[in-house]
């Protein structure tokens, strides 16, 4: 009966970490997740999660007339029935490409993200992992430059290690992604990379709470003649309360690395200031 008892206790425990909401943040195109690839969270019931973001794009050309840019978005997702999420949202590139002389011309292009995502199952169900697919769309136009994102990806998330009383657990993601870029210059042709791609990513609490955490990801290449993307970060997240920031270090995968920003806010109708499950 002792035994017995522990292990229902140990399964209690499990399955009430694997349902506890989770206060996900927002990539940078708008979907519940790490700050360059989503997750398989989506948010809570009546939830709604917003983020600005700040990303340091580096060098985006190494030629004679290099260009530094700047990425600045504002972001939402939020979830329609049981098991879809929506999100979305504008930004702008800014950017300075350097002249001969030693001079330099700066440029503003607005666009907008468009996205969902679905929850396929959650860690309490059959497979034991959160499972969610998902698409979306964005504008990367920067100066004469037209450019369009479309991507598409499946990804998983799970609780790892053991859970301790009331301890955030370490959590993983594994996800495989396509992305369709496409630009053109002007009127000139029609530039396409089609690519497959891996990510994986981990959220490690330093803190019993949560409050302060490591998060980073890995992906392998997505566009063509570009770099393997990565992010680096340090979340500091208040326990009971739906704020969060972030201050890290990335690389999407053209240009060079830089230091990027996120602060969030979620608002939840139904169930306090969880933000995702």
């Amino acid at each position: 009966m002792k035994n017995a008892a522990v292990k229902l206790a140990l399964a209690t425990a499990l399955v009430s970490a694997a349902s506890t909401p989770a206060f996900a943040d927002l990539t940078y195109q708008g979907a519940v997740g790490l700050p360059l690839n989503p997750t398989a969270q989506i948010p809570l019931p009546g939830g709604v999660r917003v983020q600005g973001s700040y990303y340091d794009l580096g060098d985006t050309n190494s030629g004679a007339n290099p260009a530094d840019a700047k990425y600045y978005g504002l972001h939402a997702a939020g979830r329609v029935g049981g098991t879809l999420e929506l999100n979305g949202g504008v930004h702008q590139f800014r950017s300075n490409v350097s002249t001969i002389g030693g001079g330099s011309v700066g440029d503003r292009s607005t666009g907008f993200s468009l996205g969902g995502k679905y929850l396929f199952s959650r860690e309490n169900d059959g497979p034991g992992v959160r499972l969610a697919a998902g698409v979306g769309y964005q504008d990367q136009d920067v100066f004469a430059l037209d450019g369009k994102n479309y991507h598409a990806y499946v990804v998983g998330s799970k609780y790892l290690g053991a859970v301790s009383g009331e301890r955030v657990p370490v959590i993983g993601h594994l996800g495989l992604r396509y992305d369709r870029y496409e630009f053109q210059l002007g009127a000139g042709p029609e530039t396409r990379s089609n690519k497959a791609s891996i990510f994986a990513g981990v959220e490690v609490p330093f803190t019993r709470t949560g409050d302060l955490s490591f998060v980073g990801e890995l992906q392998s290449k997505n566009i063509d003649g570009g770099s393997a993307p990565f992010s680096a970060s340090v979340r500091y997240r208040p326990k009971g309360q739906p704020f969060s920031a972030s201050l890290g270090i990335q690389r999407q995968g053209l240009g060079d690395s830089g230091l990027f920003a996120q602060v969030g806010y979620s608002f939840d109708t139904t169930r306090g200031d969880a933000a995702a499950e």
